[in-house]
């Protein structure tokens, strides 16, 4: 018995605890080394998972890190979208075909509003024939729009329950972006920095919601596209007709509905989305509108131009005002911002403050991001962005001093007002900057794929120079 006694006294506590017990059955045997194995498994797979977030920490303080501001609907999306299209071309071409339910979506949303606008005219055309017989005045006639405008309306209020079908689809946690402005004496005025959107909460950005249409469950999706194809298909003439009207036009005109120049506008391009072999073209996914709220974040891997992947993480958060306390974090890590600032907004007022003009919110924002000590390092950049939409609204008589006083009695074609805006951007930054850094900007339309392409590679050449900081001035 001794002998025995002095080889326990030689374990130590551990092999003893893990010791079998005493008179120990095959079953119980069998169930501990099952409850041992799956207890090994645990413990590796978090091994595992530890040393995968090990490795994606470092990868994240050696990536590029970018972060994207700018007011809502500024070009922050669009400007993504194009560096996926460039330095991404493999997740792009899988994702094209998902696009497709996002500009449906978007098409119907405009049929939907230009027919709101045109029922709203047509009620108030009515309420107020109805005052003047009440008073005994003679009724003057108040719309262009007429019995035959009220019969297309109403067929076409199938798009409804399509445009609801599609917001499911594209995400069950989706809401609409409310318009806060109240309506003048004439009704409320469209406006595109008002329009109701469509938006979906998401962490990834499009990722989640395009990898769940391209891999439907139970084909619930894609009966679904199925079904909006074929409606809107069944509507193609009744949409054609309203769209090419004459008073319906006159009645947008008056409304101040420019839908052109709205986020997501598909009317010019019904015949061919239409079409049942249709595939979404890289222009057409910029020109897509899917908003996402929150912040999201897309990884791409770029190449230096030396044949060196470098990995980069872009970061997208909510323009509104009430989000923008959500950028602070994301200053700290960062390696270059880029702004981006719509030109075109000079005569349009923000969404969630009707009182403040949108172009003037973008100068005081872009001061407060010039003077953030945590952006002292940090390569700013900044994109004058909608020229195409700027140059538009200048040709169609347009005045700037009407809208911001300041830019007074100046020439309002588009080469003096764009620089005159590139001035006051420049004059902020100095003012308001680290001495010595170097101004940076690009007069930009970034719907335009091929040059926004060429600006991108610019933009990939500064932010990777090893002097951030530079002595030079522009």
């Amino acid at each position: 018995m001794a002998p025995k006694h002095k080889h326990n006294d030689s374990l130590d506590p551990l092999t003893l605890a893990m010791a079998p017990p005493p008179n120990e059955t095959s079953e119980q045997r069998a169930k501990r080394e099952r409850e041992e194995a799956e207890a090994l498994q645990v413990s590796r797979r978090i091994d595992a998972e530890l040393k995968l977030a090990k490795i994606a920490l470092k990868k994240r303080k050696d990536a590029v890190q970018v972060l994207v501001l700018g007011q809502s609907m500024s070009g922050k999306s669009t400007t993504i979208k194009n560096f996926q299209m460039t330095y991404a071309q493999k997740a792009w071409s899988e994702e094209r075909t998902s696009w497709r339910a996002v500009i449906l979506l978007n098409l119907v949303k405009s049929v939907t509003t230009v027919v709101d606008i045109l029922s709203e005219t047509m009620e108030s055309a009515e309420l107020l024939a109805t005052e003047s017989q009440g008073s005994g005045k003679k009724a003057q006639p108040l719309t262009p729009l007429k019995e035959t405008h009220r019969n297309i309306i109403r067929r076409l209020g199938v798009l409804r329950q399509i445009e609801r079908d599609l917001k499911m689809l594209l995400g069950s946690g989706a809401s609409e972006v409310e318009d806060p402005s109240e309506a003048g004496d004439n009704g409320p005025q469209f406006n595109p920095s008002r329009i109701q959107e469509f938006a979906v909460r998401s962490s990834s950005g499009w990722k989640d919601i395009l990898d769940r249409i391209r891999n439907p469950s139970q084909g619930k999706e894609s009966e679904t596209q199925r079904k909006a194809f074929q409606v809107i298909s069944s509507c193609r003439d009744d949409i054609l007709l309203m769209w090419n009207d004459k008073s319906v036009r006159s009645v947008l005109k008056n409304r101040e509905a420019s839908l052109e120049d709205s986020p997501g506008f598909f009317l010019n391009d019904i015949d061919r989305i239409l079409s049942p072999n249709y595939e979404p073209s890289d222009r057409d996914i910029v020109r897509a509108r899917l908003r996402t709220t929150g912040v999201q974040e897309y990884t791409f891997t770029l190449d230096r131009g030396n044949h060196t992947a470098v990995d980069w993480i872009i970061y997208d958060v909510a323009g509104v005002r009430t989000s923008r306390a959500a950028w602070i974090p994301y200053f700290k890590e960062i390696t270059a911002l880029i702004f981006l600032a719509p030109l075109s907004s000079f005569d349009e007022t923000l969404a969630e403050d009707p009182r403040v003009n949108r172009l003037e919110d973008t100068f005081m924002l872009w001061k407060t991001v010039c003077s953030n000590k945590l952006l002292a390092k940090v390569q700013i950049i900044l994109f004058m962005n909608k020229t195409d939409i700027l140059k538009k609204k200048l040709e169609s008589g347009i005045q700037v001093n009407q809208h911001i006083p300041e830019f007074r009695d100046k020439s309002n074609d588009y080469d003096t007002v764009a620089n005159w805006f590139k001035k006051l951007f420049k004059r902020l930054y100095f003012t308001n900057t680290t001495p010595g850094r170097e101004f940076i900007s690009h007069f930009t339309s970034v719907v335009n794929t091929e040059a926004t392409s060429q600006t991108l590679a610019a933009v990939q050449g500064a932010i990777l120079r090893s002097d951030f900081v530079n002595t030079g001035l522009l």
